[in-house]
């Protein structure tokens, strides 16, 4: 159930969907034998909805918690820099492609608008590239290639989670730099199948 990122200890909103979509607006867990509350919001994003953790000492919103002191707390109330450490993860996994993806975005200008206000300029996960509006100044072709990048590298991380897939530097150099040939697809099928960007189709049944 939790996850390590810095040595911290983290928790994903994804992991309560089967909680939250039952209405409910808390959960309770137990970590390091000790009983541990998460409470959840849904709100309201472009076309819908998402539902959010909410830090319990800050109230923000947010979709990934860290352990400090005790309480599980958002990023920016746990005094971690999200970038710091990426020497330790694997490269080529789940957390150096997301690494992969803040960079660009950051260089390219690509962010969210939420209600949680130290997440802006980051990104949300999963990617949903339909949770990002063009500017209005900036030209539709390049906007989109843009997305496009960062939907082929949310797929990416997403085959990198669930079925332990290593991608070689190559492969997702050919993906930054819009050149790996499923960037032709459409954005609405970047986002809904997991393309074999290196050339070979994971093993489902690998799922981890």
């Amino acid at each position: 159930m939790f996850g390590v990122m810095n040595r911290m200890a983290f928790v994903k909103i994804e992991q309560f969907k089967d909680v939250y979509e039952k209405g409910k607006s808390s959960a309770t867990g137990i970590f390091e034998d000790k009983e541990v509350r998460f409470f959840f919001s849904k709100v309201t994003v472009g076309y819908g909805y998402r539902h959010y953790f909410v830090c319990p000492v800050c109230g923000g919103y947010c979709i990934k918690l860290y352990y400090k002191d005790n309480i599980f707390r958002c990023i920016k109330c746990s005094g971690i820099n999200a970038y710091e450490g990426i020497q330790h993860t694997t490269r080529g996994g789940y957390d150096f492609i997301m690494y992969k993806m803040e960079r660009f975005a950051a260089k390219h200008g690509i962010k969210v608008e939420t209600k949680d206000e130290f997440q802006k300029g980051l990104l949300q996960y999963p990617f949903d590239y339909r949770d990002y509006n063009r500017p209005y100044r900036r030209k539709r072709e390049p906007w989109e290639k843009a997305l496009k990048i960062l939907q082929a590298l949310e797929s990416m991380r997403t085959q990198s989670i669930f079925f332990g897939k290593i991608w070689d530097a190559e492969t997702i150099r050919s993906v930054e730099t819009g050149k790996n040939k499923y960037l032709e697809y459409p954005l609405p099928l970047l986002l809904k199948y997991l393309y074999p960007f290196d050339g070979k189709q994971v093993d489902t049944s690998k799922l981890l």
